[in-house]
């Protein structure tokens, strides 16, 4: 007899679970049946929408991290950083690193001063991403540069900065766009655009923790010089109703390149790129021909690259590179 029941409870189960499946409307079942089948229900719309729409982009930005990964392993770049890192140009290379360990807990990876003191080459590290600069000397100036950096809480980085002395560009709004940011100044007079995405990470799909912003005139000429000398690809474009280039992506490399046309108090801010490419020679080669000026020649450097400097038609320096070491 209890073997019967069994049977019985089996068969009713089946019945109900075939009759939820096929939305035939509930079948006859008893108590014990019909409390499985509420469980059953609940566990059949698991996981709702906004969990599987989190999960996607969760397993989205992995994937692009291990892209990005494999990219930045490539013979031709260190293996250490970013085919594409802004190089910054201060006066004051050391204040400026104080400013960001402070504000955007930045960790210093590399240190190589001069005999005067100054310093020569130096590197921080702001999550994944790699920041480069070094004072200039000679016929080369301080030139500030403009970054647009994600981070987990911007009000607290943005009352931050302002205690470390920065000077407020715009306060923190909410974008529509889905970003709660705000613009400062650093002392030493870069721009910087801090973020934090309202998603399922802080920072938007496709891009790091810290992305170069260039402030130009002339943008649409200046995404045609790279596509055409760098293999740039241009990922995002937003024009005003005028045709002016609002803002704009372009992927070189692992990495992307911001942009958007100068205007108001938005003034031209160029900036320097360190971008290690396969072929140092033949990048040089089509960036001279697209309109480029020289900075150096390729040639071999005792660190253990081969290197080359150009001035794109905007005015921005871009130093070639290919790890040779």
């Amino acid at each position: 007899m209890k073997e019967m029941a069994e049977r019985d409870l089996v068969r009713q189960l089946d019945q109900a679970v075939d009759a939820m499946l096929s939305n035939a409307g509930p079948a006859p079942a008893g108590p014990e049946v019909t409390e499985l089948l509420r469980i059953a229900a609940d566990l059949r719309v698991l996981p709702d929408e906004e969990f599987r729409a989190s999960l996607k982009s969760e397993l989205m930005n992995r994937a692009t991290q291990e892209r990005q990964t494999m990219t930045t392993t490539a013979k031709h770049v260190r293996a250490e950083v970013n085919s594409l890192m802004p190089y910054l140009l201060p006066q004051n290379a050391a204040g400026l690193i104080d400013f960001m360990k402070q504000v955007f807990g930045a960790e210093e990876i590399a240190r190589y001063p001069r005999p005067d003191g100054s310093i020569m080459h130096a590197a921080v590290r702001i999550n994944d991403s790699v920041i480069e600069m070094g004072e200039p000397q000679g016929e080369y100036k301080p030139a500030p540069a403009a970054l647009h950096l994600y981070v987990e809480d911007v009000d607290a980085v943005y009352q931050r900065a302002v205690e470390a002395g920065a000077t407020t560009l715009h306060a923190l709004v909410d974008q529509e766009y889905g970003d709660r940011e705000a613009s400062i100044r650093d002392p030493f007079g870069n721009n910087w655009y801090v973020a934090t995405h309202k998603g399922p990470r802080h920072v938007p799909e496709g891009l790091r923790s810290v992305t170069p912003y260039l402030q130009v005139r002339g943008t649409p000429a200046l995404i045609d010089f790279l596509k055409s000398s760098l293999g740039a690809v241009e990922a995002e474009r937003h024009e005003s109703p005028a045709g002016t280039v609002v803002h704009a992506k372009i992927r070189i490399g692992d990495s992307m390149v911001e942009m958007g046309e100068a205007h108001g108090q938005w003034k031209p801010m160029t900036g320097a790129l360190h971008l290690y490419v396969e072929d140092v020679d033949a990048s040089y080669k089509r960036a001279i021909e697209a309109g480029a000026t020289s900075l150096s020649a390729p040639s071999d450097k005792p660190y253990g690259e081969r290197s080359a400097g150009v001035v794109d038609p905007a005015g921005n320096q871009w130093y070639l590179a290919k790890h040779i070491g």
